[in-house]
């Protein structure tokens, strides 16, 4: 008698593989890899058959309800990779599984015509050679090189598969290929993702091209990943399963035998360290020679947000007729909402960070809540309320009281792509114009770049380096202001250095046992009880010294992150560096993974705030 061995559709940190009696009638129709209905706790849910076997050691076994789908949903080599991802990030096979490998079914399925019903869906495999590249330099050397691997691999015969961080530079790629291309991402709905999915799998497409998950899609004969702009952060899942898209693609490609480009103007430093030491097949594309004179402004010496250096460029610049770039990653009227009496600062209520003040009331990003300006202070009754700092309102504010006749816009979340390329003169910035193809620029200036560096984070100094590199890169000139002239961050900016900022970033991350030197594991625990938090973040610190730490690992006692509540609960961590010699025994994952409920496991994270 054959059984099948099978991984329901449930929400669960426990492991998840069930055996299932195989009933006659659909016995032919059972393999590795369709889709099932199952009886599970009193109901008929989904799940994957990820093996057939001839006997169990339960003797009586509930039988498998009906194949939902005869065609194989997931082959061998994406089984592999859903098993990989759930013992590297700690995850339920459940979930690499079905949220990411498999889309939600649902009823669409049903109303499917399927053809080629037997035909498998495999990888091939018989060619296990294969490369990985990490490409450095601007976007249209990227595309350059992208396309003629490209061309290469449908020339044999072969598929490719694109990722981009975000939809909007989907057309930017798209308009280059002739070939039958599908789009897939996640925001599509249920039922048309499902579609294309299936659509894919049916047809084999030359070219799939998407956001994230379109790394998953059921592609035949695949021969090529690309990931543009690596550094991206939405590479990396925030929800559970919390894993990195460009990690997965690394394992897709090995199980697969495909070559693997990686392409970014500033690539991660655990990702242009692993290339250094051969990991990746470096490509370095030499930028022109001429590049951008860019200077230094001590603020030390300056009273006013904008530095006299700075005006005198902008004038320069506005006599030119050329356009100007002001980056300032922080939106609003300022930094803060504050009584000038007693000095009391208006908080969100749920996280407990200060809470950015608009003209008619107090936002706080992090929790997407809007709170009405105070009357008077609640602390002393006073009326002396104001916004404190300097955010993009009050910027323009500022320079249009200098530059009264000039055409100044905002750059945020509201502007669609059309109105950047009209008759504006100064444009002032978030990083979220970085996404748009932005016209010829005179002048760039960094206005506070020292904002990113108060985060107490590993990983600030990168990100600030990536984000000002990009943006004083697309100017003739740039300014820099900042209390800090000496950091090494910015003396590598003015040169547009990024392997000299590498160095240095290293030396840093060395000195305080940081990527890429060690792994880090963050156990977070949320409550909205402030005692239960205290009392269970400490217990699991003293089990984890017995369980986890060795001459080869270190466990941080618990403390309260830079954020420290969410959403009305507390947080509290615990920070577990591991070097990378060393791998988790099965002991040691058991019982991270057998934490209860409220603790959240992300295993290498992005940050620590």
């Amino acid at each position: 008698m054959q059984l099948a061995q099978i991984v329901p559709k449930i929400r669960t940190q426990k492991e998840t593989i069930f055996d299932y009696s195989i009933p006659p009638e659909i016995l032919p129709q059972v393999k590795a890899g369709i889709l099932v209905k199952i009886p599970f706790h009193g109901r008929d849910i989904e799940g994957i058959v990820v093996d057939i076997k001839r006997s169990s050691p339960i003797n009586i076994l509930k039988p498998i309800s009906e194949v939902i789908d005869p065609v194989p949903a997931v082959d061998e080599i994406h089984l592999k990779l859903a098993c990989w991802m759930a013992d590297y990030y700690l995850e339920p096979l459940s979930k690499t599984l079905f949220e990411n490998i498999v889309p939600p079914a649902k009823r669409i399925i049903k109303k499917i015509s399927f053809i080629n019903k037997n035909l498998p869906h495999t990888s091939n495999t018989k060619n296990k050679s294969y490369k990985k590249y990490l490409i450095v330099a601007d976007f249209s050397s990227r595309m350059q090189f992208y396309l003629k691997a490209i061309n290469n691999t449908i020339a044999k015969q072969k598929s490719v598969i694109i990722l981009l961080p975000d939809l909007s530079l989907i057309p930017y790629f798209s308009k280059y290929f002739k070939n039958s291309i599908e789009i897939l991402h996640a925001r599509m709905t249920r039922s048309e993702r499902w579609r294309k999915w299936d659509l894919i799998r049916q047809n084999n497409p030359k070219i799939i091209i998407g956001s994230q998950s379109a790394l998953f899609a059921p592609v035949k004969n695949l021969g090529l990943i690309i990931i543009d702009q690596e550094e991206n952060e939405t590479f990396k899942n925030s929800r559970s399963p919390r894993f990195h898209f460009v990690k997965a693609a690394e394992k897709l490609s090995q199980l697969s035998a495909v070559n693997l480009i990686l392409g970014s103007l500033t690539p991660r430093i655990e990702t242009f360290n692993r290339a250094l030491k051969g990991d990746f097949k470096l490509l370095k594309i030499k930028m022109p020679v001429i590049l951008p004179k860019i200077t230094i402004v001590d603020m030390n010496y300056e009273k006013y947000i904008i530095s006299n250096t700075l005006e005198k460029q902008i004038d320069y610049t506005l006599q030119n007729n050329q356009k100007i770039l002001l980056v300032l990653n922080r939106k609003g009227e300022g930094t803060k909402f504050s009584c000038l009496d007693c000095d009391w600062i208006a908080h969100c209520p749920k996280c407990g960070l200060p809470l950015i003040p608009e003209k008619f009331q107090n936002i706080c990003f992090h929790c997407q809540i809007n709170l009405p300006h105070p009357e008077k202070c609640p602390k002393c009754q006073g009326i002396n309320l104001k916004p404190m700092g300097i955010g993009t309102s009050r910027l323009k504010k500022f320079l249009t009281d200098l530059f009264p006749k000039i055409n100044i816009v905002k750059i945020e979340k509201e502007i669609y792509e059309s109105n950047i390329q009209k008759s504006w003169q100064i444009a002032i910035v978030t990083t979220f114009a970085l996404k748009f193809n932005l016209p010829n620029i005179g002048l760039v200036g960094i206005i506070d770049a020292d904002q990113g560096l108060n985060f107490p984070d590993f990983s600030s100094s990168e990100k600030n380096f990536s984000t000002f590199y990009k943006f004083l890169k697309v100017g003739e000139r740039g300014i820099i202001q900042t209390h800090l002239p000496q950091n090494y961050l910015f003396k590598s900016l003015a040169r547009l250095d990024y392997e000299r900022f590498f160095l240095d970033e290293m030396i840093n991350r060395k000195k305080f046992s940081f990527p890429p030197f060690v792994r880090i594991i963050r156990l977070l625990y949320k409550n909205q009880d402030e005692v239960q938090v205290n009392i269970e973040t400490q217990r699991v610190y003293e089990m984890l010294k017995q369980t986890v730490s060795d001459n080869q690992s270190s466990v941080s006692p618990p403390y309260w992150p830079f954020i420290k509540k969410e959403r009305g609960k507390f947080r509290r961590q615990i920070i577990i560096k591991i070097r990378p010699v060393k791998k988790l025994s099965d002991e040691e994952k058991e019982f991270l993974k057998s934490l209860s409920k409220g603790w959240i496991l992300d295993v290498d994270p992005l940050n620590i705030l």
